[in-house]
């Protein structure tokens, strides 16, 4: 009897990244830059959310299963028959790009973490290009390269560094270095920026990127995905230097998005009743509204949300205890929800954080502004203020509109 084939581990650290994707709609490729989609799932001219469901699940299989680009073709072609979908390109062409790039891109993040996690025992990356005729000539003078992992050269020419590259890294102990004559290179390759002109949301823009490399692939898939791992010390002098923590990176609001200007006045389904006193009673009461100590809503987005009864109290105190019954109503059904994507200044990491928004009637003469706000799935913190100053409300309107209610 021939042995059977051993079958391939499954690449936990990919398949669990691409797990925790956010599906959000785009007409064009440049709608997401670079780090931003390590946290969300997106197919250029992909708009309604079913579409872009199916299509996650079949690159999910992909990853998961190890199914080729021609198994995937089958879940293209019926994906698009069952949506009536009317892409560009090829089905050739368009089915390749989507499956080669989400794949090679998980795995490119999923290896990442890898390395940060075996840094101390395996602190060097080689640059490893594939030495045929379809190989990019600064590619194949990069092959070789070998620098500390921690260097900056990786932050933005860790493979892959293009549409269909091939590249790839591979890390290296001491011993290693010594077995296979490696040696460390001098310095990384000159950073050349080269002008290129893309379509963006806004029009057409002129963007830089370090030549060699196309636009979009300018940045690591597993930094933005997972973060660095700096030293303790270098993390000390960051948090003292007493900037803030995230820098956002999406741009649009409710104008662009073309939403109106005035939030309109919910009624509550429910009766405000009196402040609780001690934060033991706003956890209580936090967990009458939602049904327990924990509960995962879907947003009318369709997207999951975590909510922690004793995480929320934390965020609300006595003055507001009563107010914190409105949260279901916040979840269930919000004015709008919106995306924005922030890099961690110190660990170049990216995060998708939704924020829920909403206004509601207390009575004749008061309102509350709501705003919830989540990352990865799990409810962060939430802002309840009886005020009339529209100000602060309008400026978390903004990012990605990813849901309205007409």
């Amino acid at each position: 009897m021939a042995a059977s084939k051993p079958q391939p581990l499954p690449f936990k650290e990919a398949i669990d990244l691409y797990r925790s994707k956010v599906r959000l709609p785009t007409r064009r490729w440049t709608d997401l830059w670079q780090g931003m989609h390590a946290r969300a799932f997106v197919i250029a001219g992909a708009t309604k959310d079913a579409l872009i469901a199916d299509f996650q699940s079949a690159v999910q299989k992909a990853i998961e299963k190890g199914t080729t680009l021609a198994e995937f073709r089958k879940d293209f072609d019926r994906i698009v028959a069952a949506h009536g979908w009317s892409y560009r390109g090829t089905r050739g062409w368009r089915s390749r790009v989507i499956f080669n790039t989400n794949v090679r891109m998980a795995h490119a993040a999923g290896r990442w973490a890898q390395i940060q996690r075996l840094k101390d025992k395996r602190p060097y990356l080689r640059y490893v290009a594939v030495l045929d005729s379809r190989t990019r000539p600064l590619h194949r003078a990069w092959h070789g390269t070998t620098l500390a992992a921690d260097d900056a050269w990786w932050k933005t020419h860790y493979p892959p560094n293009g549409w269909y590259c091939r590249c790839t890294v591979q890390t290296l102990s001491e011993r290693d270095m010594l077995r296979f004559g490696y040696p460390l290179s001098a310095k990384a390759p000159p950073l050349r920026p080269l002008a290129r002109r893309i379509n963006s949301p806004a029009g057409p823009v002129s963007i830089t990127v370090p030549e060699g490399i196309d636009p979009g692939f300018a940045y690591n898939p597993g930094e933005a995905a997972w973060g660095s791992t700096i030293s303790e010390q270098a993390m000390a002098a960051w948090r003292q230097s007493g900037g803030r923590k995230w820098r956002r990176l999406t741009g649009g609001d409710w104008r662009s998005a073309g939403r109106p200007e005035m939030i309109p006045l919910d009624t509550p389904d429910i009766k405000i009743g009196a402040p609780p006193r001690t934060m033991a009673a706003i956890e209580t009461a936090i967990e009458a509204s939602i049904g327990g100590a924990e509960k995962i809503f879907t947003l009318p987005d369709g997207g999951p949300l975590l909510v922690n009864a004793a995480t929320l109290a934390k965020h609300i105190g006595p003055a507001r205890g009563a107010l914190a019954a409105l949260l279901p109503e916040l979840i269930k059904n919000p004015f709008e929800i919106w995306a924005t994507f922030e890099r961690h200044r110190a660990t170049g990491q990216v995060v998708l954080r939704k924020r829920l928004v909403k206004a509601v009637r207390l009575d004749k003469d008061r309102a509350a502004l709501l705003v919830a706000q989540a990352a990865e799935g799990r409810f962060e913190a939430w802002t309840v203020l009886t005020t009339r100053d529209w100000s602060y409300i309008q400026r978390q309107r903004s990012g990605h509109l990813v849901w309205a209610r007409k």
